[in-house]
């Protein structure tokens, strides 16, 4: 989710408007894209991306085509059968989408390599998250897409709510720190600022005690390989070294959670070697996310509300 096509400022310089009479012409452009001009704004739109496709339902936009997923919260709807399931999130289905015949297709996050695929079949926007700059990149995006589709108004009214919301946390937070983790199965991950999910800092206002980072293009090793066991030896460094700095919070994202919002990792890391030693652990400082909130949807303009309000309310 960290990718973008170009600085946020350019999103804005580069947006093109839609009138607000559904007839007019309809003018949508991200730089580095092929400039979308309709005769009037489309009404069959397909959208591969949760946090796309949340903030568009936030904003009052339909969908008609979407992936084959768990749809969770505001975007429960497109269980429905009412709207075409075509694809997955990673691949969407060109025959099925080629027969649907939609006018306008977003892409981001997973499904953001089929892009010049689905431009033979429509008009088709990368509009991935840069979740390293989380709450400006989400701004911008929504008032993109807000100008596009003649939404301003509401998208202002959602965006000063995510505004109160984020300073009324970061004043709860000031001065704490915490420690992210990514728990899949007995493995658990740290996460610094500029990791995947190190979002969850800027969301909460706490300060991470992980240094930044080595970025790195290398594909995550296979189970067992003498790779993941170096790997995993980092990790509990990495781990020890963060639980000495004695972090307020861990927040916890559980991947085994995911679609089925049954966390194991609650006990899990009541026996962890490391982590259950911690003063966060024994003080019962332990933030579990919404694993489909956190992992499936992510940055999308009414799923940050959510995201907000949860850590709002595990945070005294």
């Amino acid at each position: 989710m960290h990718q973008t096509l170009a600085p946020l400022s350019a999103l804005l310089i580069g947006l093109g408007l839609s009138t607000a009479v559904h007839s007019a012409p309809f003018h949508l452009t991200l730089p580095e894209q092929p400039k979308v001009e309709l005769k009037q704004a489309p009404e069959k739109i397909a959208v591969y991306d949760l946090a796309i496709l949340d903030t568009l339902n936030a904003l009052n936009i339909d969908a008609a085509i979407v992936p084959e997923t768990t749809f969770q919260g505001s975007l429960s709807k497109y269980q429905q059968a009412q709207y075409l399931k075509a694809g997955t999130l990673f691949e969407p289905d060109l025959k099925l989408l080629k027969q649907a015949q939609p006018e306008l297709i977003f892409v981001g996050g997973r499904s953001a390599k089929t892009a010049e695929q689905l431009q033979n079949i429509a008009p088709t926007l990368h509009l991935s998250a840069n979740t390293d700059h989380y709450m400006s990149d989400l701004t911008a995006r929504t008032q993109v897409l807000a100008a596009a589709f003649n939404k301003e108004e509401i998208a202002q009214q959602k965006l000063s709510e995510i505004v109160q919301l984020h300073q009324a946390l970061k004043a709860k937070t000031k001065g704490k720190t915490a420690l992210m983790l990514f728990a899949a199965g007995d493995n658990w991950m740290p996460h610094a600022a500029n990791n995947r999910f190190g979002f969850a800092y800027e969301l909460s206002g706490l300060k991470s005690v992980l240094p930044l980072s080595e970025k790195t293009d290398a594909p995550r090793p296979a189970t067992g390989s003498p790779e993941a066991l170096a790997l995993a030896q980092k990790n509990a460094e990495i781990l020890k070294n963060a639980v000495k700095q004695a972090p307020d919070y861990l927040i916890v994202l559980d991947r085994g959670a995911v679609n089925t919002q049954q966390y194991a990792a609650k006990e899990k890391i009541l026996s962890h070697s490391i982590l259950g030693q911690s003063q966060a652990v024994k003080n019962g400082k332990v933030i579990f996310v919404n694993a489909d909130a956190w992992y499936l949807t992510g940055a999308g303009l009414d799923n940050t509300q959510f995201m907000l309000k949860e850590l709002a309310q595990a945070i005294p």
